[in-house]
């Protein structure tokens, strides 16, 4: 018996826990359901970020989208609808047809002669003004007092696209075209893709704010302000990328190269006749002005002739002096020679 007793002591002894009581118990069991109180609650608040996320993502999936759909209808009825007339019919995602103007850039480049450059450039600079334009660079070679003819101006110059052909027909009149180009660039389709694109940022936009007032989340708030943050920088681009294409629309653009001459250059003669006539008379020219510039040339040169020269007879001078001098003492030791000889007789 004693045996017994002293056996089922030592199993309560082992199953027992040092320093755990009734009392322990009931204070772990409450921190347990604490916890798991916890995680509950944590679980709901991340459950509803994330749903919030989520339906900001989507709602930018669905911008998306739109934006693609746009574009590709845009394209569609670009190319179905460009042609020589002077603006456009676009059907709209929405369905509705929108009458855009053409969005064309037009630039010229010339280059022209001039017998009289001052009076040029001061009629083309009234006229830049008077036609409501700016001279946007410029770039002038006034040569020197001395050569005639060298002058030339490089010109980049903004006319309103309705006044343009009235500014580059009044160069014509004031001096000699020796060479002109045109180009026309059609942006219409680019424009009215930036246009379309604006149009779902700022529908985006909008509708961030609107959850942007509606979220409570510092993680929804943060994600929001981050994407609302990359739409206005792209709608900032984009408008200054349309206020570029509006100026290059509304101001053509004229690539004007200057150059003074004593004469015009004459214009190709297609008869044989015509053709020996002009060559003769130019060849004529030329002999007459190349004598004349030689004239020319040698008076502008004569100080610096008259310099070389004195230089010149200075040295001649001092090599005749050397050589007078060599002269003399030869002739003195052949003297000194001789009269010893005669000594020696």
């Amino acid at each position: 018996m004693k045996e017994r007793k002293i056996r089922d002591k030592r199993r309560k002894n082992v199953c027992r826990i040092p320093g755990f009581s009734k009392r322990n118990a009931l204070i772990s069991l409450s921190l347990i359901c604490l916890l798991g109180t916890l995680l509950t609650a944590c679980g709901a608040s991340s459950l509803s970020s994330t749903t919030t996320a989520d339906m900001a993502a989507q709602e930018v999936e669905v911008y998306y989208e739109e934006a693609a759909e746009a574009e590709a209808a845009y394209e569609e009825a670009g190319v179905n609808t460009y042609s020589l007339a002077e603006d456009t019919t676009i059907e709209s995602p929405s369905g509705e047809n929108t009458r855009t103007d053409r969005k064309m850039i037009r630039t010229v480049d010339m280059n022209v002669e001039t017998e009289n450059y001052d009076q040029l450039m001061e009629e083309i600079e009234a006229r830049v003004n008077e036609l409501g334009g700016y001279i946007e660079f410029k770039e002038a070679y006034h040569g020197n007092q001395y050569n005639v003819g060298n002058r030339s101006a490089s010109l980049q110059v903004r006319i309103p696209a309705d006044r343009m052909d009235e500014f580059t027909g009044k160069v014509k009149e004031a001096a000699n075209v020796v060479r002109e180009s045109e180009s026309v660039e059609d942006v219409t389709l680019t424009y009215v893709d930036l246009e379309s694109h604006k149009k779902m940022l700022v529908a985006e936009q909008e509708r961030l704010l609107e959850l942007l007032e509606e979220a409570q989340s510092i993680e929804d708030i943060i994600a929001l302000e981050s994407r609302l943050s990359e739409v206005r920088y792209q709608i900032e681009s984009m408008e200054a990328q349309l206020r570029t294409y509006d100026n290059l629309v509304d101001y053509s653009t004229i690539n004007l190269y200057i150059q003074e001459v004593e004469r015009y250059t004459p214009e190709p003669q297609e008869g044989a006749l015509d053709r020996i006539k002009s060559g003769f008379s130019e060849n004529v020219y030329r002999v007459g002005n190349g004598i004349w510039n030689f004239i020319i040339e040698f008076i502008i040169a004569i100080p610096l002739l008259v310099v070389w020269a004195i230089i010149v007879l200075i040295i001649v001078l001092l090599v005749l002096r050397i050589r007078n001098s060599q002269e003399k003492r030869k002739e003195r030791k052949a003297k000194i020679r001789r009269e010893k000889e005669n000594e020696r007789k």
